[in-house]
């Protein structure tokens, strides 16, 4: 394992400490390939915490001023913020590991896309679920064919209790639409291997009241085309209660793989044979398992691996269903999509 000062490890700048990236911190720590030299946060507090994750790292108000000294960053700033930090670290020739959404503008984050194309950095989107170990178990089987042809795919995301309403206004975060569904859209499209072509969504009855001042919804649901004639179900909440409870079901040609976080994550696959639990698709805290794998993967494609990682095109693609998701809610009629 690297240590510390290794130069084989990958200096990254943490930018935000906030709730999300609090949670990038604690899975960081575990990550040999990357080395966490600097932490930027506008709040003094959250600066004086970062010394609890990496007592090494230098702490930053400003991100410009951290820039100079690291090889990457891992932007998990407010949603508005990401654009202008992501070009500044790309002009400044910085690899970037952004958290979702990009940006909430689809323009923005192809234009963005364009830019480290041109810079020649890597630009990765924190879709962790692609490399958390339920999720990458899944998605090898279906390419193993363990199912056969996959035809239906449900993707459930129920949060135990809503965030404040000032971070749910869509202006803000996206909304529910965006902020939490661009994980489902993802997985989607990544495990059929094709765009989305129509959106039909309906919001459900409100549970919050107060979401309703800033235009969001706690509950909604959305059927998804494509072109193959398969389709995904999406249905997202932030009234479960009991808990964080996020599920994928794909059924195919000859069985269906689960994809379940409660009571600890896991992988099932269920065929003539019966149903049985896939060894090496565990995670106790499969958030956490995913960032961390995340982070490694970034690492890798940094040092030149030739490895598939979320772009920020796929951030793009999944932010324009999240558009027409709430296009469609609002209008009752199905949006057509194009690729």
């Amino acid at each position: 394992m690297a240590v510390v000062g290794d130069p084989r490890r990958l200096k990254v700048a943490l930018i935000g400490l906030g709730r999300m990236g609090r949670t990038h911190a604690t899975a960081l720590r575990d990550v040999p390939s990357v080395e966490v030299v600097a932490v930027v946060d506008p709040s003094a507090p959250s600066r004086e915490a970062a010394r609890d994750f990496f007592p090494a790292a230098d702490t930053f108000e400003n991100y410009a001023d951290a820039l100079g000294s690291v090889d990457a960053c891992i932007i998990v700033s407010p949603t508005p913020l990401h654009p202008r930090t992501v070009s500044d670290a790309l002009a400044a020739g910085v690899h970037v590991l952004c958290e979702k959404p990009l940006a909430l503008d689809v323009a923005a984050a192809r234009n963005l896309h364009d830019a480290a194309e041109k810079s020649g950095c890597v630009l990765q989107i924190g879709h962790w679920r692609r490399f958390s170990p339920p999720w990458a178990t899944a998605k090898r089987l279906v390419d193993d064919g363990a199912i056969g042809r996959p035809l239906w795919i449900r993707l459930s995301q129920w949060d135990a209790n809503p965030p404040p309403a000032s971070f749910c206004d869509p202006k803000v975060s996206g909304g529910l639409a965006i902020d939490c569904g661009v994980h489902e859209y993802d997985l989607a499209e990544w495990f059929f291997g094709e765009p989305v072509t129509t959106v039909r969504a309906w919001n459900l009855p409100l549970v919050d009241v107060s979401l309703a001042t800033v235009g969001d919804v706690d509950n909604l649901c959305a059927v998804l085309g494509f072109a193959s004639g398969r389709t995904a179900v999406v249905d997202l909440s932030r009234n479960s209660r009991y808990g964080d409870d996020v599920r994928t079901e794909l059924l195919g040609e000859r069985g269906a793989i689960f994809v379940d976080l409660l009571p600890t994550g896991r992988a099932r696959l269920a065929d003539a044979d019966g149903v049985r639990e896939i060894d090496g698709s565990q995670a106790v805290d499969a958030t956490l398992a995913g960032v961390a794998a995340q982070a490694h993967a970034f690492a890798r494609r940094v040092a030149g691996d030739d490895i598939d990682v979320p772009t920020a095109a796929a951030s793009a693609r999944s932010t324009l269903i999240g558009h027409a998701v709430m296009e469609s809610a609002r209008t009752s009629r199905e949006v057509t999509l194009t690729p």
